[in-house]
């Protein structure tokens, strides 16, 4: 990884760069803050945070009151010519960092799609806890074949909408649900992990 470099990027960069090559060709409208994997000059990976879509997603990590101290790791790529485990090394490297730009922040969470393929193997790796699976949902694809979620821009849109603006309904598998607790030491991390309301369970298996 020492050819490698990470560097706080434009959302606008990041959001170009996931559109091209995340198997969703979306993201939130608003992440913050993105970081970008570089080989010399070139992006070969962005990592976005950003804030989930439900606050209820943020709530029942360590309850209403702390709502503010959870962010969601939203989307992850890196592309294909880079050595085994790099997509761990630049996970963990972006949580460093974002204790650095976010110093609130006490918890990350991410979902794996299984209906994409994807169990969480990668967060695994990183140590991530696992707190269940969600349940399944409906979600849209969009005119340029972008996977849309069933909340835009803080509201609900229903079938009937969806149809108006000419999205195709797509049933998706519940999504494995991981978190990672961050600190600036080793008792700031556990003073939060004793906070957890979520139930921590064993990783899903193949």
């Amino acid at each position: 990884m020492i050819d490698y470099e990470i560097r706080n990027i434009l959302a606008k960069e990041a959001k170009e760069y996931i559109i091209e090559y995340h198997y969703s060709h979306g993201c939130h409208r608003a992440p913050s803050p993105c970081y970008g994997l570089f080989e010399e000059e070139n992006l070969i990976g962005v990592l976005m945070f950003a804030t989930p879509c439900s606050e209820n997603v943020r709530a029942s990590i360590f309850g209403k009151e702390f709502v503010n101290q959870v962010m969601e790791l939203h989307r992850l790529h890196i592309l294909d010519i880079t050595p085994r485990n790099t997509e761990s090394w630049f996970i963990s490297r972006c949580l460093d960092l974002l204790l650095v730009d976010k110093p609130q922040i006490k918890c990350v969470v991410s979902f794996s799609d299984p209906t994409a393929g994807h169990q969480g193997t990668i967060y695994q790796a990183t140590n991530a806890k696992y707190y269940g699976c969600s349940g399944k949902a409906t979600f849209y694809i969009d005119q340029d074949n972008r996977l849309r979620h069933p909340r835009q821009c803080g509201k609900n849109i229903s079938k009937a909408e969806a149809l108006q603006l000419g999205w195709k309904q797509t049933k998706r598998d519940g999504k494995y649900r991981y978190l990672w607790i961050i600190g600036n030491n080793k008792a700031d991390r556990y003073y939060w992990l004793n906070k957890v309301k979520v139930k921590l369970l064993d990783y899903p298996k193949e």
